[in-house]
């Protein structure tokens, strides 16, 4: 007999799964958030329960944000060039991963980030940081990159990591965040470039891809 996973199960009985426990109060939304990861049809039908259970929209920040579940889904559904998202124990927090694209110094570099949502999103701008060092005009040394220009309440934060993708290949050095190393990319570009490479091959590749687990990432 032909090995079932869970995800084969049909919608209308992970419907009544799920809705089942919806009298127990104490279900644990981080439980649920995993359990949306498993496939699609999981992903709607939790979402469709936190729609309509304002009970099981706590979380430790608050009140989860519909908005961000939204994102969420939308992202593992049309997942940006180059970029991943996962939860880490809430909601509000997300782990993402920008592989650096080939026609760049980072090529070959996996850029792990930590994201977190305000509980006033879309209306603040999320937090996004680099775990791994990049070498960008564009991004501080501890990592950190100014959003607030870029952010509307409109924005997505597929399109944000689309952006810093972007930035990858075409860095902004008349808006930098390290404006020693804008003055290398303005005025030494090749210096720059292999300063780059360098960085990449000592903080983003083999180490890093070693230590992902990529059954992890949806």
């Amino acid at each position: 007999m032909a090995q079932r996973s869970w995800s084969d199960l049909p919608r209308d009985l992970i419907d009544r799964i799920f809705r089942r426990h919806l009298n127990i109060r104490r279900i644990d939304p981080k439980d649920l958030a995993r359990c949306s990861l498993v496939c699609t049809t999981w992903r709607c039908v939790i979402a469709d329960i936190w729609g309509k259970n304002l009970s099981l929209l706590s979380s430790a920040s608050g009140l989860i944000n519909k908005r961000v579940l939204a994102e969420y889904q939308n992202f593992q559904t049309d997942p940006p060039e180059g970029c991943r998202v996962r939860f880490v124990d809430s909601l509000f927090h997300w782990e993402g991963i920008i592989i650096g694209p080939q026609s760049s110094p980072y090529a070959g570099g996996v850029f792990l980030l930590d994201i977190h949502f305000s509980d006033q999103h879309p209306f603040k701008a999320p937090k996004v940081t680099f775990q791994t060092k990049v070498y960008h005009p564009n991004i501080d040394q501890q990592g950190r990159l100014c959003l607030e220009t870029l952010w509307c309440p409109a924005t997505t934060i597929s399109h944000v990591l689309l952006v810093i993708y972007a930035r990858f290949n075409d860095p902004d050095p008349d808006d930098p965040i390290d404006f020693e190393i804008a003055h290398i990319y303005k005025t030494q570009r090749i210096q720059f470039e292999e300063k780059a490479r360098a960085w990449t091959k000592k903080f983003a590749t083999a180490s890093q891809i070693s230590a992902i687990d990529w059954t992890d990432w949806p």
